[in-house]
């Protein structure tokens, strides 16, 4: 007898397409179910709104490309988000429709909890009212073994994008530092190296050395600079060459007394200027540390000026250690700019590379995310029982309480079942003091203190409403989020809880006896051994 699968689409992939490439479920055809209000088959999902829809059409796409090739694909609508009796109605009809050509399997894995209360609502109803033999439409699901939040995925795609445009603007601002703007920032400083040099140059009553014999050098000045002017202009410049020469002479004499300078560090100031400007060309990256600190070759210059031109006082010699002076002062500015620029930079760049490593990480785990949806799962479960949705202790105990009596506050809500729990408690403890007290173990005891002492069970009960505020919210949210509580708002009062279809149906179809032995006592265990204050109560 042919099979038809029908997969209910949410927005996990793997957990839907694993029972068939597991070879777990052998069907002639596939029908995907989806929303009615999802985006039509073949759309591209980056067209889609941000959140639930793109990753909803994403899951669809995904797939529909890995159940490609097994057998007949189709698809088949329903109202996801219509009332529960719309949706009811239309569930039922499908499943007839695929029932009249053979057996029926349903993987609810990616159904949303009401859509899954109307595909158990509907078997049942089908089978109890003779329409269906049992066996004719199976059940099945495959618990999720992990479940990222949809709201932090779209927020850490929303980071790692961010994160990828602040590292490439940073990259862009490295780019423009240490080059445009760096050889802007050097600017006033080879000025102040060019003139340093004409005011060598005048005071040596040399001309101006050319480019040619000072290959490192960078001359380019704006015209009226102080250094544009040399003594080969003056008319004087012939007798000048004769007075410096005599000023080397003199100078000779005048150090021969004292201790002679190495030559090689200070008889030629220009192979000191050279290794400045040398040094300038290098070094001139505003985001980078400095390496060589050029003030050795200043003093060293320094010296080489003094111990040549110290004894004169004309208007040269002057005019050399001025331009000495300025040139730094400019290099004290360019250096400090420097080492506050690099300090600063260097954290920056640190952690933009680190960030930048861990949003490509981030960006590789959301591609997984988009191939295998926000829900992982290997192994199928049979729903004979009902087991839409797994809750956690106080979920299930907030669910039982609502669906028990009128919508309540959420204090109403803590209350009741804090009296659940103080119910329970006097339970064991009425069990535990029929036994002989040397048995009891620490909760029995603290059980039978509660039975047998109203005003411990009422301080107990009162603090333990308290101690379960925050953790009530987040239960609330949760049953909320997975369509098992509602909201109502109230014209006086505070707003109320009350179950929806799907929460309902979860309560008709549990046996709450039983499962208050398991799921509230482990609530009441927890309570009790986690808060101290309760338990020394």
């Amino acid at each position: 007898m042919p099979t038809t699968h029908l997969s209910v689409l949410g927005l996990d992939v793997q957990r839907v397409v694993t029972p068939l490439e597991a070879a777990d479920v052998d069907a002639d055809r596939v029908r995907l179910v989806r929303d009615e209000a999802d985006p039509e088959q073949g759309r591209d999902p980056d067209d889609c709104t941000p959140g639930a829809p793109r990753a909803s059409a994403r899951a669809a796409k995904a797939v529909s490309e890995r159940l490609a090739g097994r057998g007949t694909l189709d698809e088949a609508r329903l109202p996801f988000t219509a009332s529960f009796e719309e949706l009811y109605a239309a569930t039922a009809d499908l499943l007839r429709e695929a029932a009249a050509d053979g057996d029926v399997r349903v993987n609810l894995s990616g159904a949303p909890p009401q859509v899954a209360a109307a595909f158990y609502a509907a078997r049942t109803a089908l089978v109890d009212g003779g329409d269906l033999d049992r066996g004719t439409v199976s059940l099945l699901a495959i618990p999720a073994t992990d479940r990222p939040d949809l709201a932090a995925i779209d927020d850490l795609r929303t980071l790692v994008a961010d994160v990828e445009a602040a590292s490439d603007a940073f990259a862009e601002f490295r780019r423009v530092a240490d080059g445009p703007a760096a050889a802007a920032v050097a600017r006033p400083l080879r000025i102040a190296l060019s003139d340093l040099r004409d005011a060598l140059a005048e005071a040596s009553g040399e001309s101006r050395p050319s480019r040619r014999s000072r290959p490192n050098s960078r001359v380019g000045r704006p015209a009226g600079a102080r250094g544009a002017r040399s003594g080969g202009d003056s008319p004087l410049g012939a007798m000048s060459s004769y007075v410096g020469r005599a000023r080397e002479q003199l100078a000779d004499l005048v150090e021969s007394e004292a201790p002679r300078p190495d030559p090689e560090d200070t008889r030629d100031p220009n192979a000191v200027l050279d290794a400045l400007d040398g040094w300038l060309d290098a070094e001139s990256r505003l985001l980078a540390s400095v390496e060589d600190d050029p003030r050795e070759l200043v003093g060293r210059f320094r010296t080489s000026c003094e111990a040549r031109f110290g004894k004169f006082e004309d208007r040269a010699t002057i005019e050399l250690f001025e331009s000495l002076d300025r040139f730094e002062a400019h290099l004290d500015a360019y250096l400090d700019a420097r080492s506050q620029l690099s300090a600063a930079a260097a954290p920056v760049a640190e952690r933009t590379a680190d960030l930048s490593e861990r949003a490509t990480a981030a960006a590789t785990s959301l591609s997984e995310l988009d191939e295998s949806g926000p829900a992982t799962g290997e192994s199928g479960l049979e729903l004979d029982a009902h087991a839409l949705s797994p809750l956690g202790d106080l979920e299930a105990a907030v669910l039982s309480v609502l669906v028990a009596g009128p919508p309540r506050s959420r204090p109403r809500t803590r209350r009741a079942v804090a009296a659940e729990l103080r119910e329970r408690a006097e339970h064991h403890g009425i069990v535990a003091g029929a036994r002989d007290e040397e048995t009891w173990s620490a909760f029995d005891s603290f059980c039978v203190g509660v039975a047998r002492d109203s005003v411990t069970g009422d301080r107990f009960e009162k603090r333990l409403s308290n101690a379960l505020a925050p953790r009530l919210d987040v239960a609330v949210e949760g049953l909320a989020a997975n369509g098992f509580v509602t909201t109502r708002e109230r014209e006086r009062g505070r707003d109320a809880l009350e179950p929806t279809d799907a929460g309902r149906l979860w309560a008709s179809t549990t046996d709450w006896e039983s499962f208050r032995e398991t799921v509230v006592d482990d609530l009441l265990r927890d309570c009790v051994e986690r808060d101290e204050g309760v338990a020394d109560a």
